[in-house]
């Protein structure tokens, strides 16, 4: 067995036992006092991640050496923090990562994992540039404190920010966003943010936003650019039926306004989403869009029902803006700035998605995805199980399929999405102690 499989091998049997045999126990509460509203809790989160790709599209001529099947490893355990009273609250969660892996992944896109939003904060600390195959993390990911006084909270520091009512894409949800393959969504990367809360009413509240970060350094040196922030406002007004959204602002130089709308008729919700963005001058690269005047517009129709009482089905379509209709411009796409960061998660126009969730039993779960680009046509099937062994312990293992004609290495020219994926395995463990 090559040294590097075998290391990740052995580094995944450790993290394995290390689950296994850890207390199936909720986290240590110091001290609660419900009466008072008050509460202090430690605790650790640990998961594995095993990640296996496969295709021909990791070997010669579509890549330039053969990485045909390659795997990765991964460990994390993140420990969490938070004390909480009436008016005020502090959360804290660190994450320490191993992650071994047989190559450098060639990949253009993040698959499995996704990527930090900008930041600007000093709170990470990687260990691996002398070997790209094995690295040691660690990274702050939430750390805020928060303060309520009547209707207002101000919440500062490193948070997790989600605008949006979609479940497979969110047309709003600029600031940071979740790879399309992610495997885990439990954690959202935090965004470092001053965050101001106004609830006018039950029904009605006023949320504004300060997003700083730097989008040219991975460093996180403290250093702020507008390339990197965003400043957003959102108004929220619910009613019996329902409830609907309007934001507006900057995000990293392009002017952005978007509305989306929830509609609850028991047991059926529709849902949607209009996104407007306009470019200037600095705004990051856009390749399928040229006027400055003409708004790009991003849209989200979708529903969420239970033919049945243990199946649950969300059908969505979604117009990315962002895109293009013609496979041959995906490759730029891919290589823009938009999408090495994380903000544009497709590549072409038109989609269609169906999610479900079916309760085979009380402790096991049968979760799909089928994405469908329209135009080239090409999909990428998701298949997952997650299964619960004991209290705070979830195993959860899946694949994801891709079907779609493979690029063209004559003209270097992709001729669909998805057939430029590999196909996709993966195994994860996590549990809390």
């Amino acid at each position: 067995m090559p040294r590097r499989t075998a290391s990740l091998a052995a580094a995944s049997t450790i993290a394995l036992v290390a689950l296994l045999i850890a207390p199936r126990t909720q986290a240590i509460v110091l001290n609660e006092d419900e009466i008072e509203e008050t509460s202090t809790i430690i605790g650790v989160n640990l998961r594995m991640f095993s990640l296996l790709f496969m295709g021909d599209v990791l070997e010669p001529p579509y890549n330039f050496s053969d990485q045909n099947p390659m795997g990765t490893g991964l460990f994390d355990a993140r420990l969490y923090f938070s004390h909480r009273t009436p008016t005020f609250k502090i959360v804290a969660h660190n994450q320490f990562s191993l992650r071994m892996q047989t190559h450098v992944s060639p990949s253009l896109l993040p698959l499995g994992r996704g990527l930090s939003p900008p930041r600007w904060l000093p709170l990470s600390f990687k260990d691996g540039e002398d070997n790209p195959t094995l690295s040691l993390n660690s990274d702050v990911e939430w750390l805020y404190a928060a303060y309520t006084a009547g209707p207002v909270t101000i919440t500062l520091g490193r948070q997790p920010v989600t605008f949006g009512r979609g479940t497979l894409w969110r047309t709003a949800d600029r600031v940071s966003s979740f790879s399309l393959t992610e495997i885990d969504t439990e954690y959202k990367p935090g965004s470092d943010v001053l965050r101001v809360d106004i609830s006018a009413s039950e029904k009605t509240s006023v949320s504004m936003l300060a997003a700083l970060g730097e989008l040219e350094s991975e460093e996180h040196d403290a250093e702020v650019s507008l390339r990197g922030s965003s400043f957003l406002a959102r108004l929220k007004q619910g009613w019996k039926g329902g409830e609907v959204g309007l934001t507006s602002g900057f995000v990293r130089y392009d002017v952005m306004a978007s509305a989306d709308v929830v509609l609850d008729f028991g047991d059926l919700d529709l849902y949607g989403e209009l996104t407007a963005t306009w470019t200037t001058d600095e705004s990051l690269a856009t390749p399928n869009h040229d006027s400055q005047e003409v708004p790009i517009m991003s849209a989200l129709v979708g529903a969420t029902f239970r033919p049945v009482s243990k199946l649950t089905l969300k059908p969505e379509a979604h117009f990315n803006g962002f895109g293009s209709f013609e496979a041959k411009d995906y490759l730029a796409t891919a290589l823009s700035e938009r999408a090495k960061m994380g903000e544009q998660t497709g590549l072409g126009k038109v989609y269609l998605g169906l999610s479900s969730d079916f309760e085979m039993h009380p402790l096991t779960h049968l979760v799909t995805a089928t994405i469908v680009n329209v135009p080239d046509p090409s999909a990428l099937l998701s298949l997952g199980i997650q299964h619960s062994l004991g209290d705070n312990v979830d195993l959860v293992a899946g694949s994801y399929l891709p079907m779609g004609r493979r690029p063209d290495t004559k003209a270097m020219a992709a001729r669909s999405e998805y057939g430029t994926f590999p196909y996709f395995f993966f195994a994860e463990l996590k549990g809390a102690i």
